[in-house]
């Protein structure tokens, strides 16, 4: 009698609390178990849910807006990053950013398993567009290359928030203002890609899944640094181009 009466007592001050028991009694979870738990079977939340969206099944249909939003959010995105060019020049000591990217010209985006040619063509060059009849081709099958360039815009979102916190965590202070570029520029990918998932849910298109461990380690900061600022610049503009296409051809 004495057990049912505490317990009941216990249960009173969890409603009044406003907790049920079940959340009351959530063990503590760490970073390294959510990573762990990501790691076997879910999404960063960053660029799973990039809206920050409930889950829903509700869908609206496609309109050229969808296209036109998801352009103007990358020619944004772009503009704000390429702001900042020249720190990634002075920490490479170079004199001009041309020169910088002459000198360091590896792939990076285009080494991924998801990429294929129309993701981002090998005549897209960072500061150049594609030719217009090249794009205005692509129409015909955007729906097939949309889900490639999807997962494409999440590796982005997902390495430059990996960089930012590398950048963060290195003690250096000269990396601080840098650190806190890439993560601006990070939130403003991941608008993009909020607008790049409306369209895709509109098209009932495939969406795949990026795992932390898909995301490679950041090993040599300079380098790799220097390839994903590079590569980001590189794709916004891309994005721009053929989301503004989209949005002028009737699909």
């Amino acid at each position: 009698m004495g057990y049912v009466n505490v317990c009941a007592a216990v249960c009173l001050l969890l409603v009044i609390g406003g907790l049920s028991p079940r959340s009351s009694a959530a063990p503590y979870r760490s970073r390294t178990m959510d990573r762990n738990r990501r790691d076997s079977g879910e999404e960063n939340h960053l660029w799973r849910n990039p809206c920050s969206y409930n889950d829903s099944d509700s869908k609206s249909p496609y309109s050229s807006n969808n296209a036109n939003q998801v352009a103007q959010q990358a020619i944004y995105a772009y503009q704000q990053a390429v702001l900042y060019k020249d720190e990634f020049t002075k920490l490479h000591s170079f004199d001009n950013f041309d020169s910088l990217l002459a000198t360091w010209n590896d792939d990076w985006l285009r080494k991924f398993p998801f990429y294929r040619e129309e993701v981002l063509p090998h005549n897209k060059v960072l500061f150049q567009e594609v030719p217009d009849e090249e794009v205005t081709s692509l129409m015909s099958k955007i729906d097939e290359v949309l889900p490639s360039m999807y997962t494409a815009l999440k590796m982005i979102v997902a390495s430059l928030n990996k960089l930012s916190e590398s950048l963060q965590n290195d003690g250096i202070s000269a990396d601080e203002q840098l650190a806190n570029n890439i993560s601006q520029t990070m939130k403003d990918v991941r608008a993009v890609l909020c607008y790049f998932y409306d369209l895709m849910q509109s098209r009932d298109l495939e969406i795949s899944p990026l795992y932390d461990s898909d995301v490679p380690d950041i090993e040599n900061k300079l380098e790799t640094g220097l390839y994903i600022y590079r590569d980001t610049l590189n794709y916004l503009e891309y994005l721009g181009q053929v989301f503004k296409k989209m949005a002028e051809t009737d699909l």
